[in-house]
C-alpha cells in the first residue's frame, strides 16, 4: 500500500438526519421492503482533526472518549469466527475480559462495568458511493455506518439494562450509583482503519447540546439487528450542528482501541459518532472491519 501522509486535520465527509420525504415528526424504516419516509443523509463536509496531533489529549471521563493503546490476544481469525455460536461464546468469554481491563485501566475508580453486547462491521461497498448506497440494507448492520448517531439515550439504554438485569437490579443499580454510561471499547480488525475510520463528535461549544434537541429518532421495523444488539425501539440520528468539533484517529491500528460513551447520563459526555470519508484515503486501502464491544458502566 502507498504511504500515505497524514497533517494535523484532514478533510471528508460524513452523513447527518435530514428529514423525512412526507413531513412527518415520525421517521421509519422497513428492513423488510426497504420502504421509509427518511431522507437521503445530509452530507457535509467536515474538517477532522486527528486525535494522534493533540498535545492534551481527550480522556473518557473529561470528554466521554480516549485513545488506548491497549493491546489483544484475540486473532484476526478468532474475531472473524463470531458469526458462529462458537465463535460468538469466544468473543463473550475471552475479548469481553480484555474490554473490562481497559475501561478499567481508564477510570480506576469504576463501580461497575457489564460488558452485554458486540459487533464485528465489514465494509461492504467497494466505494464510499456504494457504502452509503447500502446503508438501509439489512446486511449494512455489519457495515460501517456513515451517518452520525448514538447507540442509544436515557429511554433506550434504561432499556438495555433492564433487559439485561432485569427491572429490579436496573433500579438498585441506579440508586446506587450517580452517573452511567455505556461505553463502547472499537478495535480495527486485522489492518489498520485507513478506509471508512470512525469519526467522533465534540459538542463542547454546543451548551444546549441535549438528546432532546440534537437527536431524531428512526423507527425501524422487522429489524435484523434485534438479534445482536437487544431490544430497543428507535435509533438515534443526530442533526447538523455547525457548532461540532470533529475527531478521528490516523490508521488506527488493531493493538489500539478508541473507547467512547455512546450513551452517558450527563448528556455532555455522550459522544455522537459516525464512519466517515477520509479525503486522503489511498486507493488501494482496503475495506475496514473493526469490532465494537458495549458495556453498561457504572461510576
Amino acid at each position: 500500500m502507498s504511504a500515505a501522509q497524514h497533517p494535523e486535520y484532514t478533510t471528508g465527509t460524513l452523513g447527518f438526519w435530514n428529514g423525512t420525504k412526507d413531513g412527518k415528526e415520525a421517521t421509519i424504516v422497513d428492513f423488510a421492503t426497504g420502504e421509509t419516509n427518511l431522507n437521503r443523509p445530509k452530507e457535509l463536509s467536515v474538517l477532522v482533526c486527528d486525535t494522534r496531533k493533540i498535545q492534551d489529549k481527550p480522556t473518557l471521563l473529561s470528554n466521554g472518549y480516549q485513545l488506548s493503546d491497549a493491546g489483544t490476544l484475540v486473532t484476526e481469525e478468532q474475531f472473524t469466527q463470531s458469526s458462529t455460536a462458537e465463535g460468538k461464546a469466544f468473543i463473550q468469554d475471552v475479548y469481553f475480559k480484555e474490554c473490562v481491563d481497559v475501561i478499567r485501566s481508564l477510570v480506576p475508580d469504576v463501580g461497575e462495568i457489564l460488558p452485554w453486547s458486540f459487533r464485528c462491521r465489514e465494509q461492504k461497498g467497494v466505494d464510499k458511493q456504494q457504502t452509503e448506497d447500502n446503508v438501509r440494507e439489512p446486511e449494512a448492520r455489519y457495515a460501517p455506518r456513515p451517518i452520525a448517531h448514538l447507540d442509544r439515550d436515557t429511554a433506550m439504554a434504561t432499556t438495555a439494562l433492564e433487559d439485561y438485569v432485569g427491572k429490579e437490579g436496573a433500579k438498585d443499580l441506579l440508586a446506587k450509583y450517580e452517573n452511567w454510561a455505556q461505553v463502547n471499547v472499537w478495535r480495527p480488525i486485522g489492518l489498520p482503519a485507513t478506509k471508512w475510520p470512525l469519526c467522533l463528535l465534540n459538542h463542547d461549544r454546543i451548551p444546549d447540546w441535549s438528546y432532546a434537541t440534537h437527536v431524531e429518532r428512526l423507527y425501524p421495523y422487522n429489524d435484523p439487528r434485534m438479534a445482536d444488539r437487544g431490544g430497543k425501539s428507535y435509533d438515534s440520528l443526530v442533526k447538523p450542528d455547525e457548532r461540532y468539533d470533529y475527531y478521528y484517529v490516523s490508521d488506527m491500528t488493531p493493538q489500539e482501541c478508541l473507547v467512547f460513551c455512546s450513551f452517558h447520563s450527563d448528556p455532555k459526555l455522550a459522544v455522537p459518532h459516525s464512519a466517515f470519508w477520509d479525503n486522503s484515503t489511498p486507493e488501494d486501502a482496503p475495506n475496514r472491519r473493526s469490532i465494537e464491544v458495549r458495556s453498561l458502566v457504572f461510576f
